[in-house]
């Protein structure tokens, strides 16, 4: 028999664990209204109630979900799960007093057992952490993106796909470059962007440079309209050089939607045989991949039933039992 408490405190997230709360022996959440300048405030508070609520139990670990160090009077076993090493790899992509990398350092030296969430992570981990590879262990991670798409057809012409941000190592300028070099892309498809925020101006100015005005388009929305965009895409483009896991394929995969893929870090990892891949680094390969990809009917079949059966690999079941037995593992 396994009790678990949850805390996530008071925090600004739409997302939060409270489907889980009939599951939890103590729960506490609260979602509260965003207030410019009160991150501190509200990390401090956190901190003294998360303390409070560890200290009126007698729990056998502590797992941290992320690095702020909030319950420092702890006898227990400390678990912390590290989901990539972006601050540590891309330091020019954050502002150079963001104190993300020397927390996880700090949370990771201090843990009996530091879950990764893929290989990938894991090497990076012992890497550049510099810790023991048997403190280190791989728990997948699994796609939510289920619904049943009801709505009509969000984007009535043919598109492709890319989803989430859009700066630095997600290399999205790329295929901007090789969407607009290949007529048989830019003349037949748009290219859509879901979420990520708006256009900046220079990516306006780049589309402008490229002849792309009315070809790129940003939208947001909830996971619905996401749902119908991957059902709908010619494509699915992934072109990441760096992620520690990479949800998105697996989204895609359950819909349908061929996934194109970056060859880098822990992407082929996690698609396996189920996608095409290209080199990140080489705009004529992107561009030829996306091409294969929308042109030759029977690598595309393969593709969408190669990847409703690799989504199916990635199970939140399969991810709770494997941290469950690194629970048992440390008591």
């Amino acid at each position: 028999m396994v009790d678990v408490s949850s805390f996530m405190g008071f925090h600004i997230s739409d997302y939060d664990l409270g489907a889980s709360r009939q599951h939890c022996k103590r729960f506490f959440a609260q979602r509260i209204p965003f207030i410019p300048h009160t991150l501190t405030l509200r990390l401090k508070t956190n901190a003294f109630l998360l303390n409070r609520f560890a200290e009126s139990n007698k729990y056998d670990i502590y797992h941290q979900t992320y690095f702020y160090d909030v319950l420092r009077r702890w006898n227990g076993k400390r678990v912390v799960t590290v989901y990539d090493m972006i601050y540590e790899l891309y330091p020019q992509d954050y502002e150079p007093d963001d104190p993300t990398a020397r927390n996880k350092a700090e949370a990771v030296r201090r843990a009996d057992f530091v879950i990764c969430i893929s290989e990938q992570t894991r090497r990076d981990v012992v890497d550049i952490l510099r810790i023991p590879k048997e403190k280190t262990g791989v728990v997948y991670l699994s796609n939510s993106l289920t619904l049943t798409v009801t709505m009509p057809r969000v984007i009535d012409s043919p598109y492709l796909l890319y989803v989430g941000k859009r700066g630095g190592y997600k290399n999205f300028g790329s295929v901007v470059k090789a969407f607009a070099q290949t007529p048989s892309l830019r003349d037949r498809f748009q290219l859509i962007c879901f979420g990520g925020g708006e256009f900046t101006q220079h990516e306006l100015e780049t589309f402008a440079g490229l002849r792309l005005d009315n070809k790129c388009r940003q939208i947001a929305g909830s996971d619905e309209v996401l749902a119908n965009l991957y059902q709908h895409a010619a494509a699915f483009v992934y072109p990441s050089t760096y992620e520690g896991f990479g949800i998105p394929p697996l989204e895609a995969m359950h819909y349908g939607c061929p996934v194109v893929a970056s060859n880098a870090s822990s992407i082929p990892e996690v698609v396996g045989g189920a996608g095409i891949y290209f080199t990140p680094s080489s705009v004529d390969d992107i561009a030829d991949r996306l091409e294969s990809a929308v042109s030759d009917s029977a690598l595309r079949s393969s593709i969408i039933e190669h990847g409703y059966a690799r989504e199916k690999l990635f199970s939140w079941d399969r991810c709770a039992h494997e941290t469950l037995a690194i629970y048992e593992q440390l008591v």
